[in-house]
């Protein structure tokens, strides 16, 4: 969390871009992200799931943003905001050009009861703090004006009581629909993605990273597909999730891990038509169950095999890898119910 211009930033830092006058809100670290695989370097300025947040009266909002140009295809970067937890307008920027968005606080939510806007002391976000978030791209922060109204970041008892942290491929790093999004929603909590899409391979200085933050209560790692693709020997795919599940247990003795299997691993062997990765991929979960089983009695370790949350073939696009829409909706509810059951 970095609070800057009377706003908080849901990030790890801010990084000057070069060529655009404006802060970008990294979730990973600059001096982190520059030794990661050659696509996480790329990944890890990926904005999603970071956010601008501020509370104020004004009634006017003038706030203006800029972005770099999204991956795959689309043309302009999505920003939504919402009021709490609840979703008010989207906007989209076009990559390089400064824009400025103009809006007032939805006034419906001033007359709503406040049961209905909020379940409880620490559970989602109180209604009186915007939020800004933008999808899979680079979202920058250049300025904002209030019109002489006070300005000031979230106080502890407007925003959830506790946090999850994601780490995963791009099933994790997804978009502001993607199935963390979708959790984190349901149990009414906040959370932190460090999913990196096609680069998640474990590297030890990022698990020394991730188990140096403080600020979560519970985490959720996907692991393994990335490093299948990129055909990782066995060996080094489990010296590496050991290394991450040794400095989390030896940090976090008392807070609630959980591993979940490679996606779709369950079913993919079956239409799989490469023995190399139909092999890989059961012996990459087959040292996931081992470690767990190593780990168990050591830290608050917790097993999801992936039919326990995702059980239709229909949750995965055309490529018979990746979620879509109804995919991240069914796993992000799915997976909400049993970390309910877990006890969070």
């Amino acid at each position: 969390m970095i609070i800057q211009d009377g706003l908080e930033f849901h990030a790890a830092e801010l990084r000057r871009m070069s060529g655009i006058q404006g802060w970008l809100p990294a979730r990973i670290p600059a001096q982190i992200a520059e030794q990661l695989n050659e696509r996480g370097r790329f990944i890890a300025t990926d904005t999603v799931a970071t956010e601008i947040r501020f509370v104020t009266d004004a009634r006017n909002i003038r706030l203006t943003l800029s972005a770099l140009k999204p991956e795959f295809g689309l043309d302009q970067l999505e920003v939504r905001i919402y009021y709490g937890d609840f979703q008010f307008q989207s906007y989209w920027l076009k990559p390089g050009v400064v824009t400025t968005l103009m809006f007032s606080p939805p006034p419906q939510l001033a007359a709503i009861k406040e049961e209905y806007t909020r379940r409880g002391p620490g559970i989602g976000f109180a209604p009186s703090v915007c939020r800004i978030l933008s999808q899979r791209g680079g979202l920058i922060y250049c300025g904002i004006e209030t019109f002489g109204h006070a300005l000031r970041p979230p106080n502890s008892s407007e925003k959830p009581e506790k946090t999850c942290l994601f780490y995963g491929s791009s099933i994790t790093n997804s978009t502001l629909d993607g199935y963390p999004s979708v959790a984190a929603q349901k149990l009414g909590v906040d959370f932190i993605n460090l999913g990196l899409s096609g680069a998640c391979h474990v590297e030890p200085l990022l698990s020394d990273w991730m188990a140096s933050l403080e600020d979560w209560d519970f985490a959720v790692f996907e692991l393994g597909i990335n490093m299948i693709e990129a055909s990782y020997d066995t060996d080094v795919f489990q010296e590496r999730v050991k290394y991450l599940m040794e400095v989390f247990t030896t940090r976090h003795p008392q807070k609630p891990l959980v591993m979940m299997m490679p996606f779709p691993s369950y079913f993919r062997n079956e239409f799989r038509k490469r023995p190399l990765e139909v092999d890989r991929d059961a012996a990459y979960c087959q040292i996931l169950r081992e470690l767990y089983a190593q780990f168990q009695s050591r830290g608050n370790w917790h097993l999801l095999e992936s039919s326990d949350i995702l059980d239709d073939t229909c949750c995965l696009g055309a490529d018979f890898l990746h979620l879509k829409t109804y995919g991240h909706a069914a796993m992000g509810l799915k997976l909400a119910e049993r970390l309910k059951d877990i006890g969070f």
